[in-house]
């Protein structure tokens, strides 16, 4: 009878289940659901993938990316949303979450430079002048006497900035009116840091000559539009160079110093 039943549901198309004598079939659960499927590259031992994303604020997420290149585990950067999708086992998200927290890190602040722009002058043109200051020492053998004025500004490297100075009145001294720089940069050199400086521009007021007729002498209400001493410059932090002597019989000198504040 049996046999004549299997061939029956055969014929029909039914699959049958044979049953080993005292076994009863267990039905599943309710409720139940199959265990989760690892992608074909994953790694024996039955341990469970799960996905994670994570944040990415200051590094591409695909240079994090190709750090994991050589490991066979499933990722995915998207540049625009700046994440980073990983697939994989508990310790392998662990060891992108370590590597996001070293390298998701902010750039340092560009360096500011600070600027000083001395304007040495003789005793005639700058009575009222005071001596050299310390930083000056070395170079006091090839400069004039006295420091008429004197300039100082901080700049953002790769930014212009510039100091402005109103001359007495009535002018007696040379005094330095306006300095400018376009852009300043810091980069290693052999030996330490070095600064340039870009577009460096230096404008000095000078008194009326008593000796002149007036209608030779410019009046010290219009504003000078070209500067007096423009240079690029090379220097190292803290140290002096002079980037100009203007005159012969009543000498002028121009230093420069500048200085890296991190």
């Amino acid at each position: 009878m049996m046999n004549v039943a299997i061939r029956l549901m055969l014929a029909l198309g039914l699959t049958a289940t044979l049953v080993s004598a005292g076994q009863d079939p267990k039905p599943a659960a309710p409720g139940a659901q199959n265990p989760p499927q690892n992608p074909p590259n994953a790694p024996p031992g039955g341990e469970t993938w799960t996905t994670k994303t994570f944040d990415v604020r200051f590094v591409d997420p695909e240079e994090v990316r190709r750090v994991f290149s050589s490991q066979s585990h499933v990722m995915e950067a998207n540049r625009e949303l700046k994440i980073l999708t990983a697939h994989g086992s508990a310790a392998f998200l662990k060891e992108v979450e370590d590597t996001v927290k070293r390298l998701d890190v902010p750039p340092p602040s560009p360096p500011n430079t600070q600027i000083t722009v001395y304007l040495v002058a003789g005793q005639l043109q700058a009575p009222t002048g005071t001596a050299l200051p310390a930083e000056l020492k070395a170079l006091e053998k090839e400069l004039p006497a006295k420091l008429a004025d004197m300039q100082m500004f901080r700049v953002r490297a790769g930014q212009p900035g510039e100091a402005t100075g109103t001359p007495p009145e009535p002018a007696t001294a040379v005094t330095l009116t306006r300095v400018r720089v376009d852009s300043t940069s810091v980069s290693p050199g052999p030996k330490g840091d070095i600064v340039s400086l870009n577009g460096l521009k230096v404008w000095i007021s000078m008194p009326p000559d008593p000796n002149a007729t007036p209608s030779s002498t410019a009046s010290p209400k219009t504003p000078k539009t070209e500067p007096d001493v423009t240079a690029d410059l090379d220097l190292a932090p803290n140290e002096a160079v002079v980037v100009a002597k203007v005159g012969v019989e009543k000498p002028l000198a121009v230093v420069v110093r500048v200085g890296v504040v991190k």
